[in-house]
């Protein structure tokens, strides 16, 4: 079996090794209070957000860009909701306010839109919490037991990645000794803890750190938000994207501890396709409305989305509404095949 162990722990190194890579452009992207890659993004990122944040003149703005063309590119966030979010247990009971805050998103209404989703990542926690230690926990509200939570998912992503390993190789007649197993299952923790502790140090760190501490460097913070200790909160499009990314990496981090959770989305394209003609809808009114909601909000800068679309897509803005009906259909269908 020694092959066989050299080839599980090489294998394991190498995803390991790239999550190392990513969890240096985490570390770099938390200086701006940013948000961090997570398992769904590509490979190809690490590179795109290292020249990014090389460039620290602009390294914000250009961060923004990056992670806004990737929310807008609405059929890729659509698979992700109803793809991934509807089977993700305890978290797929949020999904109606995931899809509510991405509407009020789209129409720019930011603040609606970060208070709606913020109490998901709470309440998904504590139905975990529930489920793992009893329904006495029904009631807890501290965030530091709450995220106590991982601990138990850490477990049951070791036991499922035993039950792989035994079912990959014990149909064979062989199997690893003890030590070997153990070598191997220490691996695979280290790669589920590198994500976890992405969205733990988040959660402790920035959106639930302290107010009583004076070192607060993120005035983007749940106490904050909730009562009212800061009257100039920043509800942004960038800040709403911090917190998308933070249920990204709560879906994968619960997925990966059911086996019936598959890794792929599991959405029916065309529900897919006739959701992103929806949503469109909903951005092509969103952006007609951009120039009346500064006036109403005394010229408070809110920015077009058109600028982070593709410019194919951007031009359909002006379309009369059964034209881009029938254009986005098409479009889709096309790109499908």
């Amino acid at each position: 079996m020694k092959i066989y162990y050299e080839k599980e722990i090489e294998d394991i190194n190498k995803e390991i090794s790239i999550l190392k890579e990513l969890d240096e452009v985490n570390s770099s992207l938390r200086k701006y209070n940013w948000v961090f890659l997570h398992p769904y993004s590509q490979v190809f990122e690490i590179n795109t957000l290292k020249r990014i944040i090389s460039k620290n003149d602009s390294a914000e703005e250009n961060i923004l860009t990056h992670f806004a063309k990737k929310f807008l590119e609405l059929r890729s966030t659509i698979h992700f909701i109803e793809g991934f979010i509807s089977t993700r247990p305890f978290l797929r009971d949020y999904k109606l306010s995931i899809d509510e805050s991405v509407i009020l998103c789209l129409q720019k209404d930011f603040k609606g839109a970060i208070n709606t989703l913020i109490p998901v990542i709470e309440g998904t926690l504590r139905k975990l919490l529930i489920d793992k230690k009893g329904v006495h926990k029904i009631n807890e509200i501290d965030i530091f037991e709450l995220l106590k939570v991982f601990n138990y998912l850490t477990d049951d992503y070791i036991e499922l990645q035993k039950e792989y390993l035994q079912n990959r190789y014990k149909k064979k007649g062989k199997y690893f000794d003890k030590n070997q197993e153990k070598n191997i299952l220490k691996k695979h923790k280290e790669y589920y803890e590198l994500w976890t502790k992405q969205f733990i140090d988040y959660v402790k760190d920035n959106l639930y750190a302290n107010t009583k501490n004076n070192d607060i460097t993120d005035s983007f913070n749940r106490h904050m938000i909730f009562h009212s200790l800061n009257d100039e909160i920043d509800y942004s499009f960038a800040n709403y994207l911090r917190l998308f990314n933070c249920i990204h990496l709560l879906s994968w981090s619960i997925g990966a501890t059911y086996k019936e959770c598959s890794i792929l989305s599991e959405a029916d394209e065309e529900d897919v396709i006739n959701k992103w003609v929806d949503y469109f809808n909903i951005l092509i009114v969103s952006e007609s409305l951009t120039e009346t909601k500064r006036n109403i909000y005394n010229n408070r800068t809110i920015r077009e989305f058109k600028c982070y679309l593709n410019p194919k897509i951007a031009k359909l803005l002006t379309e009369p509404k059964l034209r881009i009906d029938r254009i986005l259909k098409t479009y889709y269908f096309m790109k499908s095949k």
